[in-house]
């Protein structure tokens, strides 16, 4: 990498950049070592324009939105770390798309005790009878936001991520799930940028979503933006059912990445004769790991599949942990968690036993 010549074609592009700056304010947890060269990116063209010069340039680089399920070595991330902002909701006047059969994806989630481990049983409803709205939104597009800016217009769908602090390109990278819902169920098609500098339209069968899973993960092709199928559902319902959904998930900590661990298929739950197959339990009940506490994180006293941090914590705190659980898991139960967490930064060496 000639890093001089890098630093000149970002500023050409009118984009500017930061050198080594920490990465801990950009991710829930508030952990992570600087950035080699950090750039904010404000709308979707200016994340292709700096994806386009890093792939020409041929450095090493990586897209965050909010850095809710990523952990970031204390050493930082050498390359370019792209902060994507872009922020753009149109909502189509037409909705003449083509009918599309939306895979769909067997949820996982049974959980035996909803007093502390919250479950979305008692929310459920069907809309899908509603009249369809179809809108287009920027990968950067904080979820949240989008959630309530979409319920005030009178379009519902995606009442069941409330609570999730992420973007609309994580959600779709990692097709997020909020109780029994995957977010690709309302995917129409997501444009992307190719390692090859061509623009891609996704269909949703190209797009090979799973539990925890989308093409994304092996392409490394940069998601620009999405269609969403949504409906004109019933907005009172779905206001309070987002903000039900939104407070029984106040069980989660704050300072956390979300959900550590995939939960466990329904026929390792039998043959360990296991009451739930939510890592959360399996980590409290039957290891006895809930609040254990290396440095400054913690294995959350509120749900056991999160860990917080409090200041000063590290991200090798964190590592530990991981370790802890994974040790144990492995000596009590003969198995190991999956990570929903993806872990940038660190050696082979250091995440051996994780992935």
């Amino acid at each position: 990498m000639n890093k001089q010549e890098l630093l000149k074609q970002i500023s050409a592009a009118g984009l500017e950049y930061l050198l080594e700056h920490p990465l801990s304010e950009f991710t829930t947890w508030k952990v992570g070592g600087p950035a080699e060269i950090l750039v904010k990116v404000s709308n979707s063209e200016e994340l292709e324009k700096i994806s386009k010069i890093a792939i020409e340039q041929n450095i090493e680089f990586i897209t965050l939105g909010w850095g809710s399920n990523v952990l970031i070595s204390d050493n930082g991330l050498r390359g370019l770390v792209i902060i994507n902002r872009s922020n753009t909701v149109d909502i189509l006047d037409e909705d003449n798309h083509n009918k599309v059969v939306i895979p769909e994806i067997a949820p996982r989630l049974e959980q035996v005790d909803t007093k502390n481990y919250y479950s979305i049983s008692d929310l459920e409803y069907d809309e899908s009878d509603s009249p369809e709205k179809v809108i287009i939104v920027d990968s950067g597009v904080y979820l949240p936001y989008l959630i309530n800016h979409l319920i005030s217009k009178g379009i519902t769908g995606l009442q069941w991520f409330a609570g999730i602090p992420g973007t609309i390109g994580g959600a779709i990278y990692n097709n997020i799930h909020g109780g029994n819902h995957f977010f690709s169920t309302y995917v129409l098609e997501v444009e992307a940028l190719t390692r090859k500098l061509e623009k891609k339209i996704y269909t949703p069968e190209e797009l090979s979503f799973d539990y925890d899973y989308s093409i994304f993960h092996t392409n490394q092709d940069i998601i620009l933006r999405a269609k969403l199928k949504l409906y004109l559902g019933d907005k009172e319902r779905a206001r309070n059912t987002s903000i039900a959904w939104a407070t029984k998930k106040k069980l989660q900590p704050a300072n956390s990445a979300g959900c550590c661990f995939q939960n466990i298929d329904k026929d390792t739950q039998i043959r360990l004769k296991l009451e739930s197959n939510s890592w959360g339990y399996i980590i409290d009940q039957i290891l006895g790991l809930k609040n254990t506490q290396i440095g400054g994180a913690k294995i959350s006293p509120y749900h056991a599949a999160f860990i917080e941090t409090e200041s000063g914590a590290k991200a090798s705190d964190i590592l530990e942990l991981f370790n802890i659980i994974y040790s144990k898991s492995k000596e009590k139960l003969g198995i190991v968690p999956k990570p929903e967490i993806f872990f940038l930064g660190f050696t082979p060496e250091e995440i051996s036993n994780l992935t």
